[in-house]
C-alpha cells in the first residue's frame, strides 16, 4: 500500500517533471499569432531600437495598450541570449517559477510542508498556469505581483492582530504589499490594484473586519513606496508620447470592459463575449482543479467541518479566516469580469495560486490530488508534443519565412493583412500593402520585391507582373518573388 510520504514524492516528481518539460518546450515551436507574436515583436523592437521607455507597436508607433514590465523582461533576455523563442519566453517561465516558490513557502508557513508540496503539484498541473508560463504575455508577471501582494497582506494582517494573534509593529510585510502593488501597476496597470482590492475587500467585509484592515496598513509609507516605483515611468511615458495616460487609464481600463466590441482599441479587434463567460473560462483554464473543487464542495461540505476533525484527518488545520481569504482571492477575477464582454480566458489566472492552496485544504485525499494532476499533466505533455512536432495547426508565419532566404536589398510586403509573426520573423522587414493603388505603386517602381498573399487568393497572381514567381508556400500563404 502506498503511504503518504510516497504520494508526496510522486507529487514533487510530477511538479518538477511538468516544469522541466515546459522549460524544454520553450524553444521548440514558433510564436503564435496574435498575442505571443505581438508581444514578442514589441520586445524585439525595444531591444533593437534601444527605446526602453515606450514600447512600440511598429517602428515609430507607440504601444499604449500595456505597461512595459513584460516587455522589459523579454527585451532584456533578447539582449543577453539573442533573439529567439526560447529567450523571449524564458523570463515569463521564470516568473511562473517564482509564483511556485511563493506558494510553497506561504503554504509551508501557514499550513505545513506536506500541504505545500501538494499545492505546488496542483499549481503546476493547472492547465492554464502551465501553458501560460511558457508564453510571451502580460499575465504571468501579473500573477506574480498579485500572488506576492496577497501573501504579504496575509502576513501583515497576522502581525497586526487582525487575525487574532498578538500585535507586532514590524512594517516589512506592509512595505512588500505596496511594492507588489507597484509591480502589478507596471505589469498590467490599474486592473492589478482592482483585483487585489476586490480580493481583500470581499474577505474583510465578509468577516466584518474591513475597518481593521484599512486602519492596519501603513498608508503614508506604503503610498510613498508605490509612487516611487511607478510614477517615474508613467510620467516619462506621457512626456515621451502625449495621450498615453488618457488612452491607457480611461480607454483600456473602462471602455474595454464596459463596451462590448470596443471600437477605440488601437491595436486589434476587441473580444466580444457574453456576460458571465468568465466563469466558463475559469472552468476550462483551471482544469482539472476547477471541477475537482466544485465536486468536493458539492459532495463533502468541507467548509462546515469542525477544526478538530480537520486536524485528525489532515494534519494542521487552516487558521481562522484563511479559507475565506483564499476563496475571495480566487473569485476576484470572476467578480470583476462577470459583466465585462471584452475578456480572454487568461483573465482568470490571478486566482490560480489561491486555488492551489484551497484544493489541498478541501480535498482530503492526496491520492485524488495526484491522480488529477497526472490527468492534467498528461494532457499538457501531449499537447506540447503535438505542437512541437508541428502536428497541430500553428498560426505563425515562421514556416513560410524559413523557406525563403530573404535578401536585404528586396523589400517584403504582405497583401492586406500582416500578421505579427511576419514582423517578428522578418526582423521588422515585413510591410503592409493595404490596397491595389499601393500595390501598383510598388510594381511601377520596377524594383525587386517579395509579396505574401493568402493561399486561397492564387487568382491574385493575375494582378502581378509575369515575372513574379512562387518561391514558398504554407497552408495559409503563398510567397512571390517579383523582378
Amino acid at each position: 500500500m502506498v503511504n503518504v510520504n510516497q504520494w508526496l514524492r510522486y507529487a514533487a516528481y510530477l511538479a518538477i517533471s511538468l516544469l522541466t518539460v515546459r522549460l524544454i518546450s520553450l524553444g521548440l515551436y514558433p510564436f503564435f499569432d496574435t498575442t505571443e507574436s505581438r508581444y514578442g515583436e514589441i520586445a524585439r523592437l525595444m531591444f533593437e531600437t534601444g527605446n526602453w521607455v515606450t514600447p512600440q507597436f511598429d517602428y515609430g508607433t507607440p504601444f499604449w495598450g500595456k505597461p512595459p514590465l513584460h516587455t522589459w523582461l523579454s527585451a532584456a533576455s533578447f539582449s543577453m541570449l539573442g533573439v529567439s523563442e526560447f529567450s523571449g519566453r524564458l523570463p515569463h517561465f521564470l516568473s511562473g517559477c517564482l509564483v511556485v516558490a511563493l506558494v510553497y513557502r506561504f503554504t509551508s508557513q501557514v499550513l505545513d510542508r506536506e500541504k505545500a508540496i501538494a499545492a505546488v503539484m496542483v499549481l503546476c498541473s493547472c492547465l492554464g498556469f502551465i501553458v501560460a508560463i511558457g508564453m510571451v504575455m502580460t499575465d504571468t508577471v501579473l500573477l506574480l505581483s498579485i500572488t506576492l501582494a496577497m501573501i504579504s497582506f496575509w502576513h501583515h494582517a497576522s502581525l497586526q492582530g487582525i487575525l487574532g494573534q498578538s500585535i507586532d509593529s514590524n512594517k516589512r510585510y506592509s512595505d512588500v504589499f505596496f511594492a507588489a502593488l507597484a509591480l502589478g501597476m507596471l505589469a498590467k496597470g490599474p486592473v492589478a490594484l482592482v483585483l487585489i482590492g476586490i480580493g481583500i475587500a470581499v474577505w474583510s467585509i465578509g468577516n466584518r473586519i474591513l475597518f481593521n484592515v484599512i486602519a492596519s496598513l501603513f498608508w503614508r509609507r506604503g503610498i510613498t513606496i508605490f509612487l516611487l516605483l511607478t510614477l517615474p515611468w508613467y510620467l516619462w511615458a506621457e512626456i515621451r508620447t502625449p495621450g498615453f495616460l488618457n488612452y491607457f487609464i480611461i480607454g483600456e481600463h473602462f471602455y474595454r470592459f464596459v463596451e462590448p466590441g470596443w471600437s477605440g482599441d488601437l491595436y486589434g479587434s476587441a473580444h466580444d463575449q457574453p456576460k458571465g463567460m468568465i466563469w466558463i473560462f475559469w472552468l476550462a483554464s483551471a482544469f482539472p482543479w476547477s471541477f475537482v473543487l466544485i465536486f468536493s464542495l458539492a459532495t463533502q461540505a468541507q467548509f462546515k467541518r469542525t477544526p478538530t476533525k480537520a486536524v485528525k484527518e489532515h494534519g494542521k488545520a487552516a487558521p481562522r479566516y484563511f479559507r475565506s481569504y483564499l476563496v475571495s482571492w480566487l473569485i476576484a477575477p470572476m467578480l470583476l469580469f462577470t459583466l465585462a464582454g471584452n475578456i480572454l480566458p487568461i483573465y482568470v489566472m490571478p486566482g490560480f495560486a489561491a486555488l492551489s492552496i484551497l484544493i489541498v485544504i478541501v480535498v482530503k485525499s492526496l491520492r485524488v490530488q495526484v491522480f488529477s494532476a497526472l490527468l492534467s499533466g498528461s494532457l499538457v505533455m501531449l499537447t506540447l508534443a503535438l505542437v512541437s512536432l508541428g502536428l497541430v495547426s500553428q498560426s505563425s508565419e515562421s514556416g513560410l519565412l524559413k523557406q525563403v532566404e530573404l535578401t536585404t536589398d528586396k523589400p517584403l510586403y504582405y497583401w492586406q493583412h500582416r500578421p505579427f509573426s511576419a514582423q517578428f520573423y522578418s526582423k521588422g522587414r515585413a510591410k503592409l500593402v493595404a490596397d491595389e493603388a499601393s500595390l501598383k505603386s510598388i510594381i511601377n517602381a520596377e524594383q525587386p520585391f517579395y509579396l505574401a498573399v493568402k493561399a486561397k487568393g492564387k487568382e491574385f497572381q493575375q494582378k502581378l507582373p509575369t515575372d513574379c514567381r512562387v518561391i514558398a508556400e504554407s497552408k495559409k500563404r503563398v510567397m512571390y518573388q517579383c523582378f
